[in-house]
């Protein structure tokens, strides 16, 4: 007689921030934490990353296009599912704004949101040359990380990465069908101020974001803040 099969009902729903399609999933199991685990113990954070997004398509019963994915919509996805497996609460520590003095506050994890606002994707650099942008997927992320990588080279990458078409009056010129030498020319032919507007399209990337009221256990102080992205949740 075979044995019994587990947790086959457990079934949660949760919406894709970025697309807002509803999918069905279940809690990550024994097989999964072990891989994350065994990420997390590595402290290699391309690995820990892999494993993330590797759990979330794992643990999702509806089709999902890993590389279709955004990087607030896997740290958004990976929190309720964590939810879901370990605890809808996680206790953490958060520094008073007055004294400075570590608070231990416990955090419902299941009212994390995803802030978005409306954005326009197509960005004028000059009077008759613009550049559709989009935001930065979770694969490509991964994908262009590099331990050891300055930051400035990741943000030009990701540029290269998040740019879609350049467009003028006459034509639409689609980056993927643009060489990375012709691309890497444009970018390097801006002036300050024109790349600083395509830099700024990354500060409207939304996070995922929990706004948190305490009051301080050491001064009484009142503090009001947030929380702000996979790293300050756990």
């Amino acid at each position: 007689m075979a044995l019994p099969k587990l947790n086959e009902n457990l079934k949660y729903e949760l919406v894709i921030p970025s697309s807002e399609q509803t999918v069905t999933f279940r809690p990550y199991l024994v097989k999964e934490e072990k891989v994350l685990l065994n990420a997390f113990e590595q402290q290699d954070q391309k690995l820990a990353m892999r494993a993330m997004v590797d759990t979330v398509v794992s643990c999702v019963y509806d089709d999902v296009d890993a590389n279709s994915l955004s990087t607030f919509d896997v740290e958004y996805m990976f929190t309720q599912i964590r939810a879901k497996s370990v605890g809808e609460t996680a206790t953490i520590k958060i520094k008073c704004e007055s004294c400075e003095h570590m608070n231990d506050q416990t955090i419902d994890l299941t009212t994390a949101q995803v802030e978005k606002e409306e954005v326009d994707y197509i960005i004028p650099i000059t009077d008759d040359i613009s550049v559709e942008m989009k935001y930065p997927s979770y694969g490509s992320f991964v994908e262009h990380f590099k331990d050891g990588m300055s930051e400035a080279e990741f943000g030009f990458t990701m540029l290269r990465d998040c740019m879609v078409s350049i467009m003028t009056e006459e034509e639409n010129h689609l980056v993927s069908e643009v060489s990375k030498k012709e691309l890497d020319e444009f970018i390097d032919s801006m002036t300050n101020a024109q790349f600083e507007k395509i830099g700024s399209f990354f500060n409207t990337v939304p996070v995922m974001r929990k706004h948190v009221e305490f009051t301080c256990s050491s001064c009484g102080h009142e503090n009001k803040t947030k929380l702000e992205g996979l790293q300050d949740f756990f």
